[in-house]
């Protein structure tokens, strides 16, 4: 058992033991519902990224054109065939300081250990069939740069610093503003954003960082779960989910870590563990077999 899934079940038993009637309170929502995830931050005040799932998911269109290759990406799931991602990380500093971004080559190594744990199902979860391999490293002093506060305004940043193609991870390390801790494009749409394509996580959130409950390199975990066309688990709310028919529904996006949440009328408590949800770096621990046939597909259909 990984020491995350241990500390989850030390905090399952805690809450029994100290008694079930908060989550007995716990209102119970059996419709879609509209939820603006900025209303509801984390400790802290911060949220997770900007992403929003589409109203029509190409993947499904391209699964029902390409039959085939659709059920040969799903088999290399199950099989656990492996993808080497070359990856590349983009260090934006303010300074020469930790404080000004110039985090250390360690937290570095320890994010990429982060990733391929997760992606690997070391931590508990459904192996994926991806790992990371780091490629590079680049450092850039800019104060401008530094300080990116919304999807869009990294454009300069990214179209000088970004290497390789569609099938190449490029994550870039900042001072995020409006209390994000990353963004990311889905693979959906990595053609058509051409440059803006890659994962900006706030430099904090990385192994080593001082954002605390956000700071065991979950953030990119889920910044690159987009980046292979995941959606959140909450997104579509209670009735249309998020194109995955493993994780179970849920209302809105879980902070902290809710044992027992249970926002939708529909089998299963919400996938408060998943690294698709919003919670707290120590509590997410998985992706789903669903999850990885959906990134291995997409991988063929957008990147490969």
């Amino acid at each position: 058992m990984s020491f995350k899934r241990i500390l989850l079940a030390a905090a399952a038993a805690s809450v029994l033991v100290v008694g079930f009637v908060p989550m007995a309170h716990a209102a119970r929502l059996d419709a879609a519902v509209c939820i603006e995830r900025h209303d509801h931050p984390g400790p802290e005040g911060r949220v997770r990224d900007l992403v929003e799932a589409p109203k029509v998911d190409r993947l499904q269109g391209w699964i029902a054109k390409h039959p085939k290759l659709a059920a040969r990406a799903e088999a290399a799931a199950a099989v656990g065939d492996t993808i080497t991602i070359q990856t590349y990380v983009h260090v934006i500093r303010r300074d020469l300081t930790v404080e000004g971004g110039n985090i250390p080559d360690r937290w570095i190594r320890n994010q990429m250990t982060v990733l391929n744990r997760s992606f690997s199902g070391a931590t508990g979860g459904a192996a994926t069939g991806f790992q990371f391999e780091l490629a590079g490293t680049t450092r850039t002093t800019n104060a401008k740069w530094f300080t990116v506060f919304a999807t869009g305004t990294d454009k300069a940043m990214k179209s000088a610093l970004k290497v390789g193609g569609l099938d190449t991870l490029n994550i870039y390390t900042a001072n995020l503003g409006h209390n994000l801790l990353g963004w990311a494009y889905l693979a959906q749409d990595a053609e058509q954003v051409g440059a803006l394509d890659g994962v900006v996580v706030h430099y904090q959130s990385l192994p080593g960082g001082n954002f605390e409950i956000y700071s065991e390199g979950d953030t990119a975990t889920h910044e690159v779960g987009h980046w292979l066309d995941l959606f959140h688990t909450f997104d579509g709310g209670c009735r249309r989910g998020d194109f995955v028919d493993d994780t179970a529904p849920e209302a809105s996006p879980a902070f902290d870590c809710p044992v027992g949440r249970d926002t939708c009328a529909a089998a299963g408590l919400d996938p408060i563990t998943n690294f698709m949800d919003y919670s707290q770096d120590s509590c997410m621990f998985e992706f789903t077999p669903g999850q990885a046939v959906r990134m291995q597909q997409a991988w063929t259909a957008f990147r490969a």
